[in-house]
């Protein structure tokens, strides 16, 4: 009986997983001409080119949206968004960042993605530094079994506060 129902399981499973990679991710690749749009994959791991007449497709949509990565962590952002992450030790208060890590450009139609990096001359992303406050306190308890040794341990992780204020497609 138990056999029967995590082989049930496992089959349910793979039918979820490919229905979510077959209908979730609708990115469509600005490698493509421009009359047809093919779906977005990871056949090739080499650099595909990005000709001109690409990124006008790019650049004549409405909003743009970037997959960043700050401090080896992605971000997924758009312009005028705030992205909380942990503290930037050598940056202040109104400092302006520019973003040189996208892994993936796009809009709602096209989208490019890079191999890691998508070329920083298709693009400019700049971030002002707008805050840099404490969070909330972490409680961490630690205890060795039949030791008689508890510690409980307060922090209050520091965080960065940028606000995206530049999100362009170049031409």
């Amino acid at each position: 009986m138990l056999r029967s129902f995590t082989s049930r399981m496992v089959g349910a499973a793979q039918r979820t997983n490919s229905a979510v990679t077959a209908s979730a991710v609708r990115l469509f690749s600005a490698t493509s001409t421009a009359t047809q749009a093919t779906t977005s994959s990871t056949e090739s791991s080499s650099t595909p080119s990005t000709t001109p007449s690409e990124l006008s497709l790019l650049r004549n949509q409405l909003r743009y949206y970037a997959v960043a990565e700050i401090k080896s962590r992605p971000y997924l952002i758009t312009k005028n968004d705030i992205i909380v992450l942990d503290r930037l030790k050598d940056v202040k208060l109104g400092d302006v960042i520019e973003l040189n890590q996208i892994k993936e450009l796009g809009s709602k139609d096209y989208a490019i993605q890079g191999a890691p990096y998508v070329s920083s001359e298709y693009y400019s992303i700049k971030a002002t530094v707008i805050e840099q406050p404490k969070g909330k306190i972490v409680e961490t308890f630690k205890k060795k079994r039949r030791k008689h040794f508890q510690r409980r341990y307060h922090i209050k992780p520091l965080h960065t506060l940028l606000r995206v204020s530049e999100l362009e497609v170049k031409a």
